[in-house]
C-alpha cells in the first residue's frame, strides 16, 4: 500500500485522496466542475461598474445639492446688496437735491448781498445805483422790447422815468454798465437794437428835448452820423448804443421800433 508522510506520520495514500477530495467538494458546493465563464466575468464587471456610476451618481447628487445651497446663499447675498444699493441711491440722490437747494440759496444769497451792497441798500431789487440815481434795465428782468412810449409807461409804473442823461460821469457809468456790441460782426444800424432813454425830438424836429423838460444844449453823445432823422416817418426818439466810444453812443430811431429800456429814479 503506498503510504504519504504527514509530519512524523505516514498514512495511506488512497484514504488521504478520498478525505480531501471529500473537503474540496464540500468546500465549493459541488460545484467543482461549474469555473466561470467568459460571459459570467462580463456580467460581474457590469456588476462593479454599475455599482461605481451609483456611487458617483450619489456624489454627484450631493455635489448639485450643495451646489443650489450655495447658489441660493449667493442670490440671497445679491438681492441684500443691490437693496442696499438702492437704498444707498435714494440717499445720495436726497443729499444732492439737498446740495442743489444749497446752492441754489447761496446763490440767491450772494445775489441778494451783491445787490444790497452795489445799490447800498438804497435801490429796489433789480436796480442799479451810479451816483445820485437809481437804474432798472429792461434786459436784467428778461422783458420782452417795447416802443419808446410803452417803455416809458413801464419806467412810470415802477415810480420812475425813462433816463435823463445830464454828465459825461453819467454818461461814462451807463457805458461801462449796459452791454456793448461787437461792430465787427454787422454794422450797428443793420442789426438793430439799442436802449431807449428820456430823449426826443417830437415836439420840434431837431429840437431835442429830455423828459425833465430840459433841453438838449451841447452836442450830446451822437454816434457819428446821427441823428438823421432817417425814413419816410422820421426818427423823434433817442436810443443809446454801446459800440466802441463811450462819448458817441446815441442814435435817433423811429419812435414805433421795439428796444429794450433804461428806467430811472432817485433812491430811497
Amino acid at each position: 500500500m503506498c503510504t504519504v508522510r504527514v509530519g512524523s506520520r505516514s498514512l495511506p495514500l488512497y484514504p488521504l485522496v478520498i478525505v480531501l477530495t471529500v473537503l474540496f467538494l464540500l468546500f465549493t458546493g459541488g460545484k467543482a466542475n461549474q469555473l466561470p465563464a467568459p460571459h459570467q466575468m462580463t456580467v460581474q464587471a457590469l456588476f462593479v461598474e454599475v455599482k461605481e456610476l451609483q456611487i458617483m451618481q450619489t456624489e454627484a447628487i450631493k455635489a448639485q445639492e450643495e451646489a443650489q445651497q450655495a447658489l441660493k446663499k449667493e442670490l440671497m447675498s445679491h438681492k441684500e446688496l443691490k437693496l442696499q444699493l438702492e437704498q444707498n441711491k435714494t440717499a445720495s440722490d436726497g443729499l444732492q437735491r439737498q446740495v442743489e437747494m444749497l446752492q441754489l440759496q447761496r446763490a440767491t444769497v450772494l445775489a441778494d448781498t451783491a445787490q444790497i451792497r452795489e445799490s447800498c441798500g438804497r435801490c429796489q431789487h433789480g436796480w442799479f445805483l451810479f451816483k445820485t440815481s437809481c437804474y432798472f434795465h429792461s434786459k436784467s428782468a428778461s422783458l420782452p422790447s417795447k416802443n419808446w412810449s410803452d417803455s416809458r409807461v413801464d419806467c412810470i409804473s415802477r415810480g420812475a422815468n425813462l433816463t435823463v442823461i445830464d454828465s459825461l460821469e453819467e454818461q461814462l457809468n451807463l457805458f461801462e454798465y449796459l452791454p456793448k456790441m461787437d461792430p465787427s460782426i454787422r454794422p450797428w444800424w443793420i442789426r438793430g437794437g439799442g436802449v431807449w432813454i428820456g430823449l426826443t425830438d417830437i415836439q420840434k424836429e431837431g429840437s431835442w428835448m429830455w423828459l425833465n423838460n430840459v433841453t438838449l444844449q451841447d452836442e450830446g453823445y451822437w454816434i457819428q452820423g446821427e441823428p438823421n432823422n432817417h425814413g419816410r416817418h422820421g426818427e423823434n426818439c433817442a436810443a443809446f448804443m454801446n459800440i466802441k466810444n463811450p462819448r458817441a453812443t446815441w442814435f435817433d430811431a423811429s419812435c414805433l421800433d421795439d428796444k429794450e429800456w433804461l428806467c430811472e429814479m432817485e433812491p430811497n
